[in-house]
């Protein structure tokens, strides 16, 4: 389940974010890749303890914590810090698939999904498309400045070579509640659902059932 969140990101915030990664030291984003991974990684990476990135991580993590569409696609459980990316002109990412346990200060975790925060208004720069391959096709994403995308961490991906200008990004890896990607996409629609009935206030009896299958399978099969 491949998930955009167009207004993850309002624009005082997108603002903010950018604003503390002035001055950030950037270093070669090989030194935090892994076997084959470093060979096709070209970008640059703000150390996730730079205090620049620690200032512009919580921004979004405090609209993670604030964004329904978030909450409900995502179902989070732990988030990593997030790591802010550059791909300048001639950059990019090749071929890769993330690993599936990543450690935190306090032990690993199991990564089930992955999430790009777009920081970049599209006008800026050139190339640089998120694009995916699975067993339905290919897909790319080229996300407006605010716009976030999550998709499961075992989803063959790649950053196409930027052509002109600078890509910048926030990413991050998730463990959520609930596992199974299937699963997660079944609460995530039936929330989708109830949503649009509450908006509508002309379902309720409607929004209440749809909303009671999507706590009581969040309740089955969520892991604490």
């Amino acid at each position: 389940m491949i998930v955009t969140l167009p207004d993850l990101l309002d624009r005082p915030t997108l603002q903010s974010v950018r604003q503390a990664l002035v001055g950030a030291t950037w270093q070669d984003g090989k030194s935090s890749a892994q076997g084959k991974a470093r060979d096709a990684k070209r970008n640059l990476v703000v150390p996730v303890e730079h205090a620049a990135s620690v200032a512009a991580g919580r921004l979004v993590l405090e609209r993670f914590s604030q964004h329904e569409g978030f909450k409900a696609a995502a179902l989070p459980k732990v988030i990593l810090p997030l790591k802010f990316c550059r791909y300048d002109t001639g950059m990019g990412y090749g071929d890769h698939l993330d690993l599936p346990l990543m450690g935190t200060a306090t032990g690993g975790i199991r990564t089930d999904i992955s999430v790009t925060v777009f920081l970049s208004d599209t006008a800026d720069y050139d190339g640089g498309d998120l694009v995916f391959d699975s067993e339905y096709g290919t897909q790319r994403v080229r996300g407006q400045a605010g716009e976030a995308v999550l998709y499961p961490a075992s989803t063959l991906h790649r950053v196409e070579p930027v052509s002109r200008g600078t890509r910048l990004v926030a990413i991050s890896w998730i463990q959520s509640l609930v596992r199974d990607a299937a699963k997660r996409k079944i609460v995530f629609d039936l929330a989708q659902v109830a949503t649009s009935l509450d908006a509508t206030g002309q379902s309720d009896e409607q929004a209440r059932i749809i909303r009671k299958s999507q706590f009581n399978l969040l309740r089955l099969w969520a892991e604490q």
